[in-house]
């Protein structure tokens, strides 16, 4: 079977999917955990010299911003989960499709970071089209021949 795809195509190795599960995660936590620091510190300051307005002042700026952040770590929790298990999803895909090539998992990449209908995978044994049933639990390769295989740009790769 013959797959045209985009003018450029990106894949993903199984190392990028699965550091970039917890990358950003990291650095919310590390920015929530400094204005909290921040908060407290400057709180701290506030009750010790209840005259000088400027640490009143920045402990209520660090406390505006502590809800701010929280408020919006809140918000984007339930898209968090989503997109951490979605790429979980695409790291099981890499395991078990190189179970069923016989290959590493570190010698596979998917073009795709989320489980979609025209997720591709390159091998050493070249490419192939994650087929999924219907209901996505279960998936088969079919192997393919990309029309124009040049512009394969493969992020992750050491």
């Amino acid at each position: 079977m013959w797959f045209r795809g985009n003018s450029k195509m990106t894949f993903y190795t199984y190392n990028y999917l699965h550091a970039s599960q917890n990358t950003w995660q990291y650095a919310r936590i590390i920015i929530i955990c400094v204005v909290v620091l921040g908060f407290i510190l400057f709180s701290i300051h506030y009750l010790r010299h209840r005259f000088d307005m400027k640490y009143k002042d920045l402990s209520i700026i660090f406390g505006t911003l502590l809800l701010l952040i929280l408020g919006m770590q809140y918000n984007d929790f339930s898209n968090i989960q989503n997109s951490i298990k979605q790429s979980g999803q695409m790291t099981t895909v890499v395991r078990e499709a190189a179970k069923q090539l016989d290959v590493s998992k570190e010698s596979i990449s998917v073009n795709a970071t989320t489980p979609n209908d025209n997720v591709l995978i390159k091998s050493s044994k070249g490419f192939f089209r994650v087929d999924y049933n219907t209901d996505g639990s279960q998936f088969v390769l079919e192997r393919v021949d990309l029309y124009d295989s040049s512009n394969v740009k493969v992020e992750g790769e050491k």
